[in-house]
């Protein structure tokens, strides 16, 4: 754990925000997931190089599942970033995360708040966990390394488990 991050690092459960900070924070999500940056870690986006409207982006947060958590990154009580967890009934929860604020990227943002969630899957009683990578996001697969997720194989074309 880094604790000069960890206190300042907070997660918020999307759902149990105010209706007000939902919006605000939607809009973000968006300009987040249509910055060419970001994107180009997405599977199915970063192929198309698609940027999402509006209405894409509701139905997209519509089509969760009850057993997907998002979780909002706050960093110094700023929402910087994403953290999602599905599956959750499964055996083995899918694990999905970004950072929309690029100035922050390599600081361990993004690492300690994986690792909340880890604790906080493993307090709920999942001892394993999952996520796919697109094979060329070199900085995703050097996170769950450093996490000590094992590679298990190719998933999607160009993706790995």
């Amino acid at each position: 754990m880094n604790t000069e991050i960890h206190a300042d690092l907070n997660l918020a459960e999307f759902e149990n925000l105010e209706a007000k900070t939902q919006k605000l924070i939607t809009m973000k999500m968006l300009q987040w997931r249509n910055d060419p940056e970001i994107y180009q870690g997405f599977y199915q986006q970063g192929s198309a190089n698609h940027i999402i409207t509006i209405d894409e982006h509701l139905a997209w947060l519509a089509s969760r599942n009850l057993d997907w958590y998002t979780f909002i990154i706050y960093y110094k009580a700023e929402p910087v970033g994403v953290v999602t967890v599905g599956q959750c009934d499964d055996w083995s929860p899918e694990l999905g995360y970004y950072l929309g604020r690029k100035d922050l990227w390599g600081r361990g943002i993004t690492k300690e708040a994986v690792q909340m969630i880890l604790e906080w899957l493993k307090d709920s009683g999942k001892g394993y966990t999952h996520t796919t990578v697109l094979n060329t996001n070199e900085r995703s697969i050097g996170l769950l390394k450093s996490l000590g997720f094992k590679y298990l194989g190719p998933a999607r074309p160009g993706e790995s488990w």
